[in-house]
C-alpha cells in the first residue's frame, strides 16, 4: 500500500488532509532513519556462491588470527560474522577496532572462488586508526592522507598458492574498486572507492 492511500479515515478538507499528510510522512521517514536496514550487495559485486550463502576464510598475518566462515546468509549480511571481522581487520597497533565496508567481503569471496584458492588470504594489513596511517605515511611516500584502510574500506592481501599479479588481474577484471599490484611489498591492494588501478 502507498503511504497515505487509506482513505478511510482521512478527512476530506484539505487542511486536516495536508497536516495529516506531513505527520504521517515525517513519521514514516523518522522510522525508517532509525530502524537499521540490511541490504543486500549489489549484484556486481555479490559473490556468485551456490545455496545462498558467502564464505570468506583470512588470516591475519600481524595476529596470527583467523576466520573462515559465512558471512551472509539469507539475504542479508550476518552481524555477527561482520563484528568477528572487523575485530580480525583491527589496528593492532592502536588497538583500535573499524567498521568494515561489508562490500569489501563481497570482493575477496568473488575474487576467492574466480582464482579457486585453496588458502585463506592472508591479510597484510587491514583497518588503519588515523594515528597508525600517519605514522605509515611518515615511513612511506606511498601511503594516501585519507586511505580507503582508515574508513574501513581497504585491504592489502595475498595468496600463498595463487601469484600476485594473478591476484591483481582478476581484481582489476572485477572493476569493483581500487586495485593496486605492489610485487615488491607482496600484496595487492583492494578497495571498494572508486574504480582505479596502480
Amino acid at each position: 500500500m502507498l503511504l497515505g492511500s487509506d482513505d478511510r479515515a482521512a478527512p476530506m478538507n484539505g487542511r486536516e488532509t495536508g497536516r495529516r499528510g506531513f505527520l504521517t510522512f515525517a513519521a514514516a521517514t523518522l522510522t525508517a532513519l532509525a530502524v537499521p536496514v540490511l541490504v543486500p550487495a549489489a549484484p556486481a559485486l555479490a559473490a556468485p556462491l551456490a545455496g545462498g550463502v558467502r564464505r570468506l576464510a583470512l588470516h591475519n598475518i600481524n595476529t596470527n588470527e583467523q576466520f573462515s566462515g559465512v558471512y551472509w546468509a539469507d539475504g542479508a549480511y550476518r552481524p555477527d560474522a561482520l563484528k568477528r571481522l572487523d575485530v580480525l581487520l583491527r589496528d593492532h597497533r592502536a588497538k583500535q577496532v573499524g567498521r568494515y565496508d561489508p562490500r569489501l567481503f563481497d570482493v575477496l569471496a568473488r575474487l576467492h572462488q574466480t582464482l579457486d584458492s585453496d588458502e585463506p588470504f592472508r591479510v597484510i594489513c587491514g583497518y588503519r586508526s588515523r594515528r597508525t596511517n600517519a605514522m605509515a605515511r611518515r615511513r612511506s611516500r606511498g601511503v594516501a592522507k585519507e586511505s580507503y584502510h582508515t574508513r574501513g574500506m581497504a585491504i592489502d592481501v595475498m595468496l600463498p598458492d595463487v601469484e600476485l599479479k594473478a591476484i591483481a588481474a582478476a581484481a582489476r577484471g572485477m572493476e569493483a574498486g581500487g586495485v593496486g599490484y605492489y610485487p615488491r611489498s607482496g600484496f595487492v591492494h583492494i578497495d571498494t572507492g572508486p574504480v582505479r588501478t596502480w
